[in-house]
Order: structure tokens, then sequence, then C-alpha cells
């Protein structure tokens, strides 16, 4: 059954409850309620709005006025809500009706751009996964994982919304990147700004943490909890679209686990004191066999090739 039956049906359902109920009428009104949850909802919305319009009239407590108007009156105001409730939904339905959807998605080891209706860009990174809805009055941009850099069509109308985990990032038009990988959402600005905000699932309500300018970046987890906020230095807030890797003293187990994200084979290290250790540089993606020669070079530790993986021990 459509969004626009029911609506219908509980406009005519709220009209008749204004007039009164007959026993009969009464059980199938309850029945109607209970056979669908979307039958309650759409007349709580009825009773909200009703509600809503009496609180907003200029005449109250005349009871006796009330009492000479015809038994006719109420039905016919029942009716011009229940109209107006109805052009009010098909208005809501217009501006949130869907009018271009698309799936993204590359493989571990491959990267590709997207060009929206718009003249939206979309950079994706290595084993990401998106998914775009464009809106009357909203566009919106689902990171489901992994990283990508937007540029983005100014259109102040229309702004553009990315999500991830349960971070909102609003924008009219810049260029940045947005990471979701793991438990952390990190947003890196390198043209214009964004605000960032926290969504909760339990009832969609969202909480403003920052506005981000050019060379900006900030991390999350997903409660919501900033977990970092810095300056950036680099040129471009996604080096890998250039095919490298930059490290500022990051512990050499994330920058191992950041190789394998583009398919290098799986590393161990051997102690909790090996991974910590800090690591800077900049590195090609596609050279991880190199990478690996230098690190006995600069580090006090060696690789050994154990069948399909690598092992770092302390040297």
């Amino acid at each position: 059954m459509s969004q626009a039956w029911i609506d219908e049906m509980a406009a005519l359902w709220f009209t008749k409850v204004q007039d009164g109920l007959s026993f009969s009428e009464q059980r199938a009104f309850k029945k109607w309620l209970h056979v669908n949850p979307e039958h309650s909802k759409a007349y709580a919305q009825f009773e909200a709005l009703w509600h809503d319009l009496d609180g907003l009239s200029p005449i109250q407590n005349r009871t006796c006025f009330k009492k000479r108007l015809k038994p006719w009156f109420g039905y016919a105001c029942a009716c011009v809500v229940a109209c107006f409730f109805i052009a009010f939904l098909q208005w809501q339905t217009w501006n949130s009706r869907l009018e271009f959807a698309q799936n993204m998605a590359t493989p571990v080891g491959a990267m590709r751009e997207y060009t929206l209706l718009d003249g939206t860009t979309l950079f994706l990174d290595t084993d990401t996964n998106v998914s775009v809805e464009y809106y009357k009055q909203k566009r919106l941009v689902k990171l489901h994982q992994g990283q990508l850099v937007l540029h983005v069509s100014k259109d102040a109308a229309r702004p553009l919304f990315v999500e991830a985990k349960n971070v909102q990032i609003r924008v009219t038009g810049t260029l940045f990147e947005v990471r979701n990988v793991e438990n952390h959402v990190r947003i890196s600005v390198e043209e214009g700004s964004v605000e960032v905000s926290h969504k909760r699932f339990e009832d969609g309500s969202v909480l403003t943490l920052a506005s981000l300018s050019a060379k900006e970046q900030i991390s999350l987890d997903e409660r919501g909890f900033v977990l970092s906020a810095s300056t950036l230095h680099n040129d471009s807030v996604a080096p890998w679209r250039s095919g490298r890797l930059i490290f500022d003293k990051t512990p050499l187990r994330e920058v191992l686990f950041e190789f394998e994200r583009y398919g290098a084979k799986k590393t161990m290290i051997a102690s909790l004191e090996l991974a910590s250790i800090p690591l800077s540089g900049s590195f090609e993606v596609e050279r991880f066999g190199s990478f690996l020669e230098m690190l006995p070079k600069v580090l006090p530790l060696k690789t050994l090739n154990v069948g399909d993986n690598v092992v770092i021990e302390k040297r």
C-alpha cells in the first residue's frame, strides 16, 4: 500500500473521529490502526498537527461560543485540516523525492575517479565503498568504508552531506578528504570549509562538533569523541592520489597496515616495542618491497620472509 493511500485513509479516519464514531466504527478504526505500524504513525501526525493549529488559535477559553457552533462545524474544520495535512505531506514527499542514486566501489589495490551529474568529483581510494543519493534540497554521499576525496560543485540551495559511521559533514563547495577505516573517521580539508557533526543513531539528532577550514584536520571515533585536531603541512590532503603514502612519526604497525590496504604482503611484527617505533617519510604505494629493504637501514630490526608473510624482528 502506498504512503499516499495511507495518508488519505488516516485523513478520513481523523475526520470521522472528530464527528464521533459508532461502536462498529470504533472497532474498525482500532483494527486499521494496528494492522500496520505506518497507519498509527500517519494518524499520529494528523493529531499532532491538529493540536499545533489549535495552540496557534487566538480564540481561547470561549466555551460558550463553541457550544453555539453547528454540529457540522467541527467536522468541516477537521476536513480542512486533513486536506492541509495531505498537501503538506505531498510537498514533503516532493522535496524528499530521490532524483539520482549511484553505488561505487574499488577493489584492493585500485583507485577510481567519478564525476557526478552536477560536476562534483569523487576520487575513491583502495578498498572503498560509497553510495550517492541526490534529492531536491540536498546531496548525500555515504562512505561505508575506505577513503575518498570530494571536489564539490557549489550549490548553496542544495548542500552536500557526507556520512561516515555516525559522523556527518556539511558542505556547499570545497575540496576535502574523508577517511572511514576501522573505528575512526578522519576529515581533512584542502580548500574551502566544512561543518563536522555527530549524528546519534538513536534519535537522529545532530550535534555540531567543529568547523574546519583549509589545511585543517580532525579525527573522531564512533562515539563522536574528538581524537585529534591538527594543521596540515602537505600541499595535498590525499597524497595517495599520486601513489604516495606520507607518514609523520607514525607507529610502524600503522605504516604497515596502510601498505596492506593497497594489497601488500601481510606483515607480522615480533614485539609491541617494534610495532610502536615511529617512522617518518614519503613512500611509493607500489614499492612495498623497496620499503622493506629500507627498514633495516634506518631502524634496529630485520625482515624475514616466512611463506606468504613477512616477519619483522629485532636485530
